[in-house]
């Protein structure tokens, strides 16, 4: 068994490991992992406390179990998510898992970029899924993400015909748009600085890609839709600014979801007769929640959303930096898978 330990900036070493596997416990082969756009920040901006294995979207065939588990065997193809929420507290209950007290202190053992990894058991009790076999493995891996934007597009109070905003066309922007189509949006647009992720936009079903090296976007929108703006904004990139470019094209009675950390310390200028004269909502969604992995696994099933048209580059377990790096520089990639 082993594992890409993260050092520092382009330094990941594939070590042996050993996991202690205890009676409540999972041993799962990792088949697939794919590479979020929070890996490649804390492996590139060293957020993170060295050495340690990081990757969260996983899947994989169970090869072992403990005595007290019986959700699964030996040969199950499952999908797995890192965080598991207690389910039961007041917060879960109001649909807020990710602000769990329990969420944050459990994670999958040593972490996704490994070949095998060890799943407590309060994973296996609400994080761990198993797939049919028309899913593939890849596919797979997409649950803990499809089920971060599920979540976020389910907080917004978007009626069908809806025209709708992404901003970033990362891999999460694009699944917002599939989702979008998927539920019924009217007119798509969608941002960004990068042509060869704006043309996979447009590939995935936007109507509209805004090169924001070319077009102002406020003018762009607001000619489209004869100045009413958008009633639906959905932010995917972590920098203030683009929060702020968002409130210009928002509509009457517009939603929008802040569903991107930033990390430029920046802030927003909110005038509060701008959400009382307009009546707008905002709304934050932060990561997953159990509610959303089977509605996922069911939406690539059956071909709802096509998750195999964000992947742009595999790579083994040794290549783990030169994926990070790729995935970093943004500008001819989309999705990266790890397939130990």
């Amino acid at each position: 068994m082993k594992a890409a330990f993260y050092y520092d900036t382009n330094d990941f070493r594939v070590e042996e490991i050993n996991l202690n596997q205890g009676s409540d416990d999972l041993i799962v082969e990792v088949k697939s992992v794919g590479i979020c756009g929070t890996d490649v920040h804390k492996a590139v901006n060293k957020t993170v406390h060295p050495p340690i294995v990081l990757g969260h979207e996983v899947c994989g065939k169970v090869i072992s179990r403990g005595s007290n588990v019986t959700k699964f065997q030996p040969g199950d193809r499952v999908a797995l998510a890192h965080h598991a929420s207690c389910r039961v507290c007041k917060l879960c209950l109001k649909g807020h898992d990710s602000l769990c007290d329990q969420y944050l202190r459990t994670n999958l053992d040593p972490g996704g970029f490994a070949t095998h990894v060890r799943v407590p058991r309060e994973n296996i009790q609400n994080t761990t899924l198993k797939i049919v076999d028309s899913i593939t493995y890849e596919e797979g891996a997409f649950m803990e993400p499809l089920s971060c934007c599920l979540r976020g597009l389910k907080r917004l109070a978007m009626c069908p015909g809806d025209s709708a905003l992404v901003i970033g066309s990362g891999p999460i922007g694009l699944i917002f748009v599939q989702l979008l189509r998927a539920f019924n949006s009217g007119t798509i647009f969608i941002s960004d600085f990068v042509e060869y992720r704006l043309h996979q936009a447009r590939e995935n079903g936007a109507s509209y890609a805004i090169n924001l090296k070319k077009e102002d976007m406020k003018e762009y929108i607001m000619d489209k839709t004869d100045n009413q703006g958008v009633d639906v904004i959905i932010n995917t990139v972590g920098i203030s600014s683009a929060y702020q470019q968002g409130l210009e094209v928002i509509s009457k009675g517009g939603h929008y979801l802040f569903f991107a950390e930033t990390y430029d310390s920046g802030t927003i200028n909110l005038d509060p007769n701008l959400i009382y004269s307009k009546e707008l909502d905002f709304v934050g969604s932060y990561s997953s929640s159990p509610d959303y992995y089977q509605m996922g696994l069911d939406l690539i099933q059956h071909n709802q959303i096509d998750v195999k048209k964000l992947i742009s580059h595999r790579f083994k377990l040794d290549e783990i930096a030169k994926a990070i790096q790729l995935a970093h520089e943004a500008s001819e990639s989309l999705k990266i898978m790890i397939n130990p």
